[in-house]
């Protein structure tokens, strides 16, 4: 016999051994017991006279269990809850934590063995309000033989910006989005989204503005 007729001999006989002995190679290595840091989601409950200056600290957990268990966490996070009183002192207000603090998603049979750090810092402040003027990035393009009656007028011309006072008062102005708005012939009107990147520490309401103009022949 060839070699070739060795190699397809009961092939079909063959692949299912191959295949059945790969799903069970998969569900041992799926049981098979690890350990791993994994990120935790802090979740902040602020009384309203206060807010966080900076992004809370990175927290991480040491987890122990079977690796098919350990890598739901990446679709279904583990959180930890912080309740910060209304009595805290800004700048700082400090918390300790221990494995017991961190919150496991029910679909998951994890075992948390340690967290780090043990003791988190957070920077807080008094919140303040201010209204700011719109800063509009909108780029108008009116059609061949158009031009521009007047300039872009936004509604409203302020928002109010709300936050730790040290980031409020850094700020003059609230961006939109850059928008690009072609072929004007008349008049227009476009509702434009603030620019919120780069400011997750502060709330502006509102968070959409209306931009308008009108062309005419020039």
């Amino acid at each position: 016999m060839t070699l070739t007729g060795v190699l397809f001999r009961n092939w079909p006989l063959k692949v299912g051994a191959l295949a059945l002995s790969t799903i069970l190679w998969v569900y041992v290595a799926a049981e098979q017991p690890t350990s791993k840091f994994i990120d935790v989601q802090v979740e902040l409950d602020l009384p309203p006279e206060l807010a966080l200056a900076r992004p809370a600290p990175q927290v991480r957990a040491a987890v122990t269990g079977p690796w098919r268990e350990v890598i739901k966490l990446y679709d279904s996070p583990l959180t930890v809850h912080l309740a910060v009183p209304a009595s805290a002192d800004p700048p700082h207000w400090q918390a300790v934590l221990v494995p017991s603090d961190i919150q496991v998603p029910h679909a998951a049979r994890v075992t948390i063995q340690d967290v780090e750090p043990r003791g988190i810092e957070l920077d807080i402040d008094r919140v303040v309000r201010r209204d700011v003027p719109v800063a509009v990035r909108t780029m108008v393009v009116p059609e061949s033989g158009f031009a521009l009656a007047r300039p872009v007028a936004v509604t409203p011309a302020t928002v109010r910006i709300s936050g730790p006072r040290a980031l409020v008062q850094a700020v003059d102005s609230f961006p939109t989005e850059v928008v690009e708005i072609r072929g004007v012939t008349g008049p227009f009107e476009r509702v434009v989204a603030l620019d919120t990147a780069g400011h997750s520490l502060l709330r502006v309401s509102p968070r959409e503005v209306t931009v308008s103009g009108r062309a005419r022949k020039s």
